[in-house]
């Protein structure tokens, strides 16, 4: 069975100058994103649904926001030019999506005021987990300031490509595409969606590849930086899914569409076939 390019992206290794070739043939424009049928659905929609989808897209904002201003020890640590122009290259991504959600914020959802009144209103919307989540992302990328050694550089690449794009991110944008569909037509946000993916899909590629390259020439040092950054997910997902069921099985209801053990079984799988991907598990 042939293998879809994204998937290929994130599951096999690929050359450095592959995923760079990659980024040049995929440019697209936010401004060609049309929300005009996306902003009527979303008034159609009653006012708890809209609670629900605002709060949804508070993850999304808060996670292209802090990804985007997260990769800046990446550059200065990164061990060989080829890995930095890729994270260069991300680093442009990352603030197209991120001006991406601000047009939804705008267009679609009605908020006025620019990045600072999408902000409030997104902290306003930000749960327990996805603050610890953050916060633990944001230790282990700016250890690299003081620590910008190859051991350092593992454990974030780890933490960020694998974790937070492969695993957090691809579960919510899964379901959050499986909402879009189930609640009316909005093209412009499963377009846009599309378009996201596809870069994400080449991001989590830039960290697969790195990963099982550091697996085949120095597997001591990057099995012991993967074995770090699992058990130190392991116990956030473990709190993260406790807290879901304790407290936001509603929200969780209204915005994605899933219950908290939904929301994990998927991240696990996720976060096997990631393993797999670099070599650490058969």
């Amino acid at each position: 069975m042939t293998v879809p390019a994204e998937r290929r992206l994130e599951e096999q290794a690929q050359p450095f100058r592959a995923l760079y070739q990659h980024w040049e043939r995929t440019h697209w424009q936010v401004g060609a994103l049309d929300f005009t049928r996306d902003a009527e659905s979303f008034a159609a929609l009653d006012p708890e649904t809209r609670r629900g989808f605002v709060w949804m897209f508070a993850h999304r904002f808060h996670a292209e926001f802090e990804v985007a201003t997260l990769l800046a020890p990446f550059l200065a640590a990164a061990p060989t030019h080829d890995v930095r122009l890729l994270l260069a290259t991300q680093v442009a991504d990352e603030y197209r999506h991120l001006q991406c959600v601000l047009r939804i914020y705008e267009e679609v959802f009605g908020v006025e005021g620019g990045i600072d009144a999408v902000k409030a209103l997104a902290d306003r919307n930000r749960d327990q987990v996805a603050s610890t989540l953050y916060d633990a992302l944001e230790a282990w990328i700016l250890r690299l300031r003081d620590d910008p050694s190859v051991a350092a550089f593992d454990r974030a690449v780890f933490a960020y490509h694998l974790v937070a794009e492969g695993v957090v991110a691809r579960t919510a944008q899964g379901f959050a595409g499986d909402r879009y569909a189930a609640l009316g037509d909005f093209p412009g946000l499963a377009e846009g969606q599309r378009l996201v993916a596809r870069d994400e899909a080449r991001h989590i590629g830039i960290g697969v590849t790195y990963l099982r390259g550091r697996m085949e020439t120095a597997p001591e040092e990057a099995r012991a930086a993967v074995a770090d950054g699992l058990d130190e997910f392991a116990r956030l997902s473990a709190e993260g899914l406790e807290l879901g069921r304790a407290g936001l099985q509603d929200v969780l209801e209204g915005g994605y569409g899933v219950d908290a053990d939904t929301f994990y079984a998927e991240a696990m799988r996720l976060l096997q076939l990631r393993l797999r991907s670099i070599g650490y598990v058969d």
